[in-house]
């Protein structure tokens, strides 16, 4: 791929993920989370086997998908829906690589070096400083857990499923994920049949679950999964972007601060020669 068509690729990527995050809070006033995250994983899953074609099922793509997709989501939209800027839940959400870290020394007994160590000290700070000096609300603590989520959904997913096809995976992920959001989203049925709320939902389902998930796994392809994940840490500066231009909301000092420290941080540990070893 040439170096336009990466940068339009990785541009397009950081804006759909980006503008999700704003574009769901408008959505919440028209359904509840929960109910959002069914009708991304469905339309989004469906989309992507049109794309692949196929199914990779199993046990252990059901578990990741519970992790990443469904459990995942159900945080992310509920972080969003309590906290006060979408573009703080971005940055909080963003903590993922972070916690992969720490669980890789915990879980796989891989070792953390010097600039790992100082990376994962420098985002927490930066979390710390983000939320107010440690004053977290509902939204800060779930957008971490989505975070934290994440990452042990990638822990799992390294360990058992490097090896599949990411499209035909992710397609079975995103459908099968909706069985578990169903049950959920009727303890907390709300929905007002509203254009602009089921449009915005539909948008919101082919950006960032179906054409994200392409765009991501094609940048991986072209420009490696280091350079790729540093990247695509633009995106809670997108996201700040399109909450100010979306909903008006203006960050505050803090938060701007507290998620440059944040993201400063977990950039460490992308740099080039300090990746994970055993």
């Amino acid at each position: 791929m040439s170096n336009w068509k990466q940068f339009v690729s990785l541009a397009l990527l950081i804006s759909f993920w980006g503008s999700a995050f704003p574009l769901i809070k408008i959505i919440l006033d028209f359904m509840s989370p929960f109910l959002i995250a069914l009708i991304r994983v469905l339309v989004g899953g469906t989309v992507l086997l049109l794309v692949s074609r196929r199914f990779i099922y199993g046990v252990k793509e059901s578990i990741s998908a519970i992790l990443n997709i469904g459990l995942f989501l159900i945080l992310l939209n509920l972080g969003i829906e309590f906290s006060p800027n979408p573009g703080l839940a971005s940055t909080l959400i963003y903590t993922q690589p972070i916690f992969v870290l720490i669980l890789s020394r915990v879980i796989l007994k891989e070792k953390i070096n010097l600039l790992q160590a100082m990376g994962i000290l420098t985002a927490f700070l930066g979390i710390f400083a983000s939320v107010g000096g440690g004053g977290f609300d509902l939204g800060s603590l779930i957008s971490l857990g989505g975070g934290l989520t994440w990452a042990l959904g990638t822990i799992y997913y390294r360990v058992n499923l490097r090896d599949r096809d990411v499209l035909a995976l992710n397609s079975y992920m995103s459908l099968f994920s909706s069985l578990i959001i169903f049950p959920v989203s009727l303890l907390n049925f709300k929905i007002e049949w509203n254009a602009e709320g089921i449009g915005l939902a539909l948008l919101v389902s082919i950006t960032a679950q179906a054409l994200g998930f392409i765009l991501w796994f094609s940048t991986v392809r072209s420009i490696g999964p280091v350079k790729a994940s540093s990247a695509v840490l633009l995106v809670p500066v997108s996201s700040y972007l399109f909450s100010y231009l979306l909903l008006g909301e203006i960050p505050s000092v803090i938060e701007i601060i507290g998620s440059a420290v944040t993201l400063t941080g977990v950039f460490l540990t992308f740099l080039p020669g300090i990746g994970v070893r055993k």
